[in-house]
């Protein structure tokens, strides 16, 4: 018996060029679907990463300002009041450089000096590396060696850089009292440390 291969061969679909445009257009949907949920997901997990870290660091930049208004019959005006929250609340400082120090926060009169102390440098940093500014050098001024000076009465930030790494800095708050009110050199201590 003797097979002829022409027979033994399944006839093959012919597809019109119609059906091959519409199955390219479902894979390309189906791929731009795929896509398209694959960046959701990511965009999900990053976004939920974000309010983790959010949550560790948050000031209040908004006024503190209600208005309450009250309605009354016709014959009598609306009376509105506005109440302002005088305090404003920001979340304390929080060192996340590499440099450790005595005190964040001091206290001077007009005239005084104060000088905090560097525990701890930065990897790869020293004590040459340290670079000392102002905020406000009407209130206090600062030397190359950390020494603080109160000028004027007010408030400003200490600046600590590290010249080996310029995103290694700390802050520190310096509060200046007017030398006449009789008010006291105190010195907050570090975060973690204890008071004696």
């Amino acid at each position: 018996m003797v097979m002829d291969n022409n027979n033994s061969q399944r006839p093959r679909k012919r597809i019109t060029r119609e059906i091959a445009r519409k199955r390219q257009l479902t894979a390309l949907f189906v791929i731009a679907f795929l896509v398209l949920l694959f960046v959701i997901l990511i965009a999900k997990g990053c976004s939920s990463d974000k309010s983790k870290d959010s949550g560790k660091k948050k000031t209040d930049s908004g006024s503190n300002t209600s208005v309450v208004t009250t309605t009354s019959p016709a014959d009598v005006p609306a009376v509105t009041t506005t109440t302002v929250n005088p305090e404003t609340t920001t979340a304390p400082f929080v060192n996340t450089s590499g440099f450790k120090l005595d005190r964040y926060s001091v206290y001077l009169n007009v005239g005084e000096s104060e000088m905090p102390i560097v525990k701890e440098y930065p990897a790869g940093s020293n004590e040459s590396h340290e670079r000392w500014s102002s905020s406000d050098t009407s209130v206090a001024t600062v030397d190359g060696l950390g020494n603080i000076t109160a000028l004027a009465p007010g408030e400003c930030y200490v600046i600590l850089k590290s010249a080996a790494d310029e995103t290694q800095e700390v802050q520190i708050k310096v509060t200046v009292a007017d030398s006449g009110n009789g008010t006291a050199t105190t010195t907050a201590p570090a975060q973690g440390q204890q008071i004696y």
